[in-house]
């Protein structure tokens, strides 16, 4: 989810690791309030469009990338393959393709155009959208199949159940109501929706989700929510 250390150990199963689900929404939050914070300090420094730049880095530099590479990997799997198995193969292949390099590109884009434009007004729009990103994929784990046979992103579906995307969903929608007000509750309905059809879309392609589709939803989500809301609240 991030590559920000923790110290605290804990003894891994198959379980333990599906019960992280339940701190998606928590990681998103600290996520969103760092990029908050680098903002407001960035733009007394540097104009817009460099403090734009640089909360688009530091956001890549804080996940590794990881959703983006998910969203790559996907895009080549489902632009370049003509049936499941081909779809399969070409998202577990390490090389990124044409279909993955343009769409990271358009997406790195758009979320520096927007970025560039934040005001204060907007700046609890940056901070809810990384946890509505992990959300998302709270959603989608909890209400569609894994297309593997096995996988590490295998263990949500195994593990699934409704109590964890309850638990999730009161916790994102007090943060982003607190945040935005109704407005906020809007955007959370809004990216559920978002979500859903995405994941459906896939699903219908590879008969089930994948961990690279996971990262492809929250980036994905990221970039709806964050242009549907630049039009709501500018």
């Amino acid at each position: 989810m991030t590559r920000i250390p923790i110290p605290v150990k804990c003894n891994y199963t198959p379980e333990n690791f599906a019960r992280s689900l339940y701190f998606f929404p928590v990681i998103g939050l600290i996520l969103g309030l760092i990029l908050g914070g680098s903002w407001f300090g960035l733009k007394q420094l540097f104009p817009p469009i460099i403090t734009g730049a640089l909360i688009l880095l530091i956001h890549i530099l804080l996940t590794g990338g990881l959703h983006l590479d998910g969203l790559m990997d996907t895009l080549d799997g489902l632009g370049g393959g003509k049936n499941k198995e081909q779809r399969l193969a070409i998202m577990k292949d390490s090389r990124v393709g044409a279909f993955g390099v343009q769409g990271a590109i358009l997406t790195c884009i758009l979320k520096f155009g927007i970025y560039t434009q934040l005001t204060r007004q907007l700046l609890p729009l940056l901070i809810i959208t990384p946890l509505t990103g992990r959300q998302a994929l709270v959603l989608v784990q909890v209400f569609f199949p894994y297309a593997r046979s096995q996988g590490l992103g295998s263990l949500f579906t195994v593990y699934r159940d409704y109590k964890k995307f309850a638990i999730t969903t009161a916790v994102t929608l007090l943060a982003t109501v607190v945040l935005l007000k109704i407005t906020g509750a809007v955007l959370l309905l809004l990216s559920y929706i978002f979500a859903l059809v995405i994941g459906a879309l896939i699903s219908r392609l590879l008969d089930g989700l994948t961990g690279d589709t996971y990262g492809a939803t929250c980036e994905l989500t990221e970039l709806f929510l964050l242009m549907v809301g630049f039009l709501l609240l500018r």
